[in-house]
């Protein structure tokens, strides 16, 4: 007969055991509707927000809070129940009874009908007033920091995110797999920064572009109670305005190096450029065993036509000289440049002496083919004489000779040989072999 009364005792006895741990202890438990309304309070709201049970229920939770925070954390709860999720760890404030502000850290989880509609939720709130105002104060930081901050756990989800984050993703709601989603390239390479925090190794910054804009990403681990790396906290910083001026300085820089390179006049290399690349060609020469030739051309009278044409026709006619020397058939790896006054030096790599007098012909007569008047001339007008030199393996002087030297010698043999060209009457081709030097 006793066993028979012994399930009713001890259901009394857990009942009312029940009551008081629901009434009487630091956290407050409650109900609300699918609105929002308190259905269902215990005793503990007396001793947090100054109200007895029966001045609550059928008010919401925003009743109890201050106009802002009201709306701050009524946007926050209504993406909970649009998700129709639990939560955990929503700090907020409220105005109790007196007047006073107490903090409450709020969770709860989604009740549900017979027809799986959503009923309203059930959660407690507990006072963390001595800690809350501190983490209020860090939260609006976080999320009123002009730096795109989140947090992202292994599988891709946005955990956490601030105004600026959202932003940047185009405020997209975050759902299990968001990240992984919306940025699938970063999250390529977030993959691998979880495997080097899993094994202890340092996670390198970088530069990412995500929706036409570029920017500088921090990922730093996140670990659990037990040293197990849960996510990544990434900090992204807005790099756009710093690269676009770096591109246009870069631009800037190339525009400087190519008017450095290149004669104002005539548009040609200038001779600073061609010192330079024919450093590069005899290099390239003597390693492949290939000869480089050169031809300095010098148009004749031209000081004469300068005094009595005036300068500008003397700029007129080195355009014109110009032109028809860049358009005498040379190859692509050949290259003109104005290497003085009325100077002209030509490259011709892999060309020995026999092809170099061939292309200097040939660049003489575009110039008589102008037919430019110069009365000081014998001819009647504007011709030029060129000197030919060439470079063979050979006779690449001594080895351990520097390569400046090399070309500076190989500029003096055509120089040489532009002289002796003048001297035989100009309007002539004459190469080195011919001028004595060799």
């Amino acid at each position: 007969m006793t066993n028979e009364k012994a399930p009713s005792y001890f259901h009394q006895v857990d009942e009312k055991h029940l009551f008081d741990l629901l009434n009487h202890n630091s956290d407050w438990l409650w109900e609300v509707d699918a609105q929002g309304r308190y259905t269902w309070v215990s005793d503990v709201v007396n001793d947090l927000l100054g109200y007895p049970p029966e001045e609550v229920l059928g008010r919401t939770p925003f009743d109890f809070m201050p106009p802002e925070e009201a709306a701050r954390v009524g946007q926050a709860f209504g993406e909970i129940v649009a998700a129709q999720r639990a939560f955990s760890g929503l700090v907020n404030r409220n105005r109790r009874a007196d007047g006073t502000i107490v903090v409450l850290e709020t969770s709860g989880i989604p009740l549900f009908d017979d027809a799986g509609n959503l009923s309203g939720y059930r959660g407690i709130d507990r006072n963390i007033s001595t800690l809350g105002e501190r983490v209020l104060q860090l939260e609006t930081i976080y999320d009123t920091t002009p730096v795109a901050l989140c947090m992202i756990d292994v599988n891709g989800r946005l955990v956490m995110s601030n105004k600026a984050m959202n932003r940047l993703i185009g405020n997209t709601p975050a759902d299990e797999d968001s990240f992984a989603r919306l940025m699938p390239e970063c999250w390529q390479q977030f993959l691998l920064d979880f495997a080097l925090a899993g094994s202890g190794e340092e996670i390198p910054s970088r530069e990412v572009m995500y929706a036409e804009r570029y920017y500088y990403t921090q990922p730093v681990p996140v670990y659990d109670a037990m040293n197990n790396v849960v996510g990544l906290s990434v900090t992204w910083v807005d790099i756009t305005a710093r690269r676009l001026a770096e591109q246009k300085l870069a631009n800037a820089n190339q525009v400087l190096q190519q008017f450095a390179q290149l004669d104002h006049l005539t548009g040609l290399y200038n001779r600073r450029y061609m010192d330079e690349f024919l450093i590069k060609e005899i290099a390239y020469a003597l390693e492949q065993g290939l000869p480089v030739s050169v031809c300095l051309a010098d148009i004749d009278y031209f000081k004469n036509y300068n005094d009595s044409q005036g300068h500008q026709s003397g700029d007129d006619c080195l355009r014109k000289v110009t032109n028809a020397l860049v358009s005498a058939s040379l190859r692509p790896e050949d290259n003109i440049s104005r290497y003085g006054g009325e100077e002209f030096l030509v490259i011709l790599p892999r060309t020995d002496m026999s092809g170099a007098l061939i292309v200097a012909e040939r660049l003489r007569e575009s110039i008589n083919a102008l037919r430019i008047p110069h009365l000081s001339s014998p001819t009647g007008f504007l011709t030029i004489s060129i000197g030919v030199a060439t470079l063979y393996d050979e006779n690449a002087f001594r080895e351990d000779q520097p390569l400046h030297s090399v070309a500076s010698k190989l500029i003096y043999q055509a120089d040489t040989a532009l002289y002796a060209a003048k001297k035989q009457g100009r309007n002539r081709v004459i190469s080195a072999s011919n001028s004595g030097m060799e």
